[in-house]
């Protein structure tokens, strides 16, 4: 298949799948299904009926979501070579990514291996590490040497420098993110000329999206210092540029660096006064700026990645419905976390409802 052909492909095929992505009504429907129905539409009644702990159910119930994910990526990789694919395939290391840092969080806690299992998540061998080999090693500086010739290696060096120098688990956390998303953006340079423009439009549409959530989490809830924060920060977002993270690392307080937003995010944050309504219009912003980007690309390998990242979304919030219902919460609250209105009605029986 020719790369003009590929890219038709990989367009109409991301375009039918995206016919999957929930819109505002499909998530109040979500919010209104029994979890009966839940589980029959995600195939998953086995699962729910079974006798396992509301942990263990959770668990799985996150790993079948990563698994649809995992399928849908691999449909999308059929006609893409080359450095396109290169970039999605990284993308989803993230999964793994958290992997590793269970490994590490378990050895530092001195886990027994089944514990750690539990608390992994089963990933395609396309992306994942050696868990069985990793868990042998004897600190985490050897743990993270073992990746040194993995496609995890840049990550890993850097991630093992840090905790050598600092030998605490929240650098090494912050150092493999910061790193993950650095990673991205050199993946989106090396790509083919029509598609590197919009491919990085598209990661520095996510890197705003963490930086706020990084800056406003370090700063104000870890009270960690200006200068250490702005080392952890990406300085490659569309709209919050070094200059800007610079400012706002210095600000005082929450409601300073809402203020200080530069445009889009000024306007609509107009009037937020707290850090979790200032990340539901972020999520909310960011969605729409992906979307965008899926409907009106001209490159397909980026809205192949868009497509993935709502899919990803959407799943998170299946996710949350379903965990609401196995631990009976009400209506009002899964709506609340969602980010939807709360109905008027089921607010003010306050009831569970569809259990």
């Amino acid at each position: 298949m020719n790369r003009q052909s590929a890219n038709t492909y990989l367009a109409t095929r991301t375009s039918v799948m995206a016919g999957r992505l929930l819109d505002a009504d499909g998530v109040d429907d979500l919010v209104r299904a029994s979890l009966n129905d839940l589980g029959r539409r995600f195939h998953l009644e086995e699962l729910l009926e079974s006798q396992l702990s509301q942990g263990r159910i959770n668990r799985a119930v996150e790993r079948a979501m990563i698994r649809t994910l995992m399928n849908e990526l691999e449909v999308l990789l059929r006609p893409i070579e080359g450095n396109g694919r290169d970039t999605l395939i990284f993308w989803t290391r993230k999964f793994e990514l958290y992997n590793l840092k269970a490994l590490i969080r378990g050895k530092i806690q001195n886990q027994p291996y089944e514990q750690i299992e539990q608390n992994l998540l089963e990933l395609p061998e396309l992306i994942s590490l050696p868990h069985d080999k990793l868990l042998r090693t004897e600190s985490i500086p050897e743990l993270l040497r073992q990746l040194d010739n993995s496609p995890y290696g840049g990550i890993a060096r850097q991630a093992r420098q840090v905790y050598e120098k600092m030998n605490e688990p929240f650098s090494l956390d912050a150092t493999i993110d910061l790193h993950y998303y650095m990673g991205l953006v050199k993946r989106a340079h090396a790509s083919d000329s029509g598609d590197k423009g919009p491919l990085l439009r598209l990661i520095r549409v996510l890197i705003d999206q963490q930086n706020l959530t990084w800056l406003l989490r370090y700063r104000f809830a870890y009270d960690l210092s200006p200068s250490r924060t702005f080392y952890l920060l990406v300085p490659y977002g569309l709209h919050l540029h070094r200059d800007h993270l610079k400012n706002l690392v210095n600000l005082d307080s929450p409601e300073r660096v809402l203020e200080a937003l530069p445009e889009p995010f000024a306007s609509s944050m107009e009037g937020v006064e707290s850090i979790l309504g200032a990340r539901k219009i972020l999520d909310r912003e960011t969605r729409d700026q992906v979307e965008q980007l899926l409907h009106f690309s001209a490159s397909a390998v980026t809205r192949a990645l868009a497509y993935l990242i709502l899919r990803e979304m959407d799943l998170l919030k299946v996710q949350a419905v379903i965990q609401g219902r196995v631990l009976r919460l009400e209506d009002r609250l899964i709506r609340d976390a969602l980010d939807l209105p709360v109905d008027a009605a089921v607010g003010a029986k306050g009831e569970a409802g569809h259990v």
